[in-house]
């Protein structure tokens, strides 16, 4: 049994998503034929990646009313896998298109209208978006075959407060973001509320996975810093029981000397409860500073 990427699952979730207003249909169809792209002839052929996706468009286009199809949904096989064509005619497709494409139009008309706005960028990743494993790095992808949407899609995005880098790669233009906050954003968005959950799991271990590793990272560097410590007395002791001075020490620090020289991997609480009779974790220390002010 093959296993979906999350890119598949979050284009199922948005093709079962259905727009209150045939706007909204309009604008998703708009977006999935821009990002898609399309080639002029005699008619309009849209070009999609997927056949459910060129169902979905011929959907978007009856529930619109603004251009239908001009036949069936032809499958073409191309080098590196097939696509799947939706026909119309050209005059009233560029008419319907030519809005989409104009930046005024967008943060004027469409960017202050939410359900329209969010029916673009869900076409926009059905066409062509993409969703790296949360498990590994991150990412939201959208690619665009047409030059003039690529600055009304930013447009909206900015509306929704996510910034996307873009890069250019031959004719296509590459939309994209990491920050775990804006892809949550965009999931919602999307109506992928599992996967953003997901997301958010994964962000989440990955901030306790860190707060373990800098705690153990501490606790390392604190042992270290006690086991320096302790080769560092335990040598000013040997120096002090090797020198003229051994003679006058009173035998309550002689002791707590010859005890730390012989037991040096061990806390200072460790070496009090050795004592005969037992002393506290303070008055051990408080006694070797005195051996120590002795050298």
């Amino acid at each position: 049994m093959s296993v979906e990427t999350p890119s598949v699952e979050i284009k199922k979730e948005i093709l079962k998503h259905q727009y209150s207003t045939s706007e909204e249909w309009a604008a998703e169809m708009a977006s999935i034929c821009l990002c898609s792209g399309f080639s002029e002839e005699n008619d309009i052929t849209v070009c999609c990646p997927r056949e459910l996706v060129a169902q979905r468009l011929c959907e978007d286009a009856r529930k619109s009313g603004k251009i239908f199809p001009l036949k069936e949904i032809e499958k073409i096989g191309r080098r590196g896998g097939s696509f799947y064509a939706v026909t119309f005619e050209k005059n009233s497709f560029l008419e319907f298109i030519e809005p989409f494409l104009t930046p005024d139009t967008i943060v004027e008309d469409i960017s202050e209208n939410e359900g329209v706005r969010r029916a673009i960028l869900r076409g926009a990743f059905l066409a062509r978006g993409s969703y790296s494993d949360p498990q590994k790095k991150s990412r939201i992808e959208i690619l665009c075959r047409t030059d003039a949407f690529v600055k009304p899609l930013i447009l909206l995005f900015h509306a929704e407060n996510i910034e996307p880098s873009t890069r250019v790669s031959d004719t296509t233009w590459a939309i994209y973001f990491k920050k775990t906050d804006a892809i949550s954003d965009f999931l919602v968005i999307l109506g992928a509320v599992r996967q953003m959950m997901e997301l958010q799991n994964v962000r989440a271990q990955r901030e306790v996975n860190r707060m373990v590793a800098s705690t153990v990272n501490l606790d390392n560097w604190t042992m270290k810093q006690q086991a320096d410590a302790s080769a560092r007395r335990t040598k000013q002791l040997q120096a002090l029981l090797a020198s003229d001075k051994a003679g006058r020490i009173p035998k309550e620090l002689l002791d707590v000397a010859r005890l730390h020289i012989d037991n040096p991997g061990l806390s200072l609480e460790e070496l009090g409860k050795l004592m005969n009779p037992p002393i506290s974790k303070s008055g051990m220390n408080h006694r070797l500073r005195k051996l120590v002010d002795m050298l």
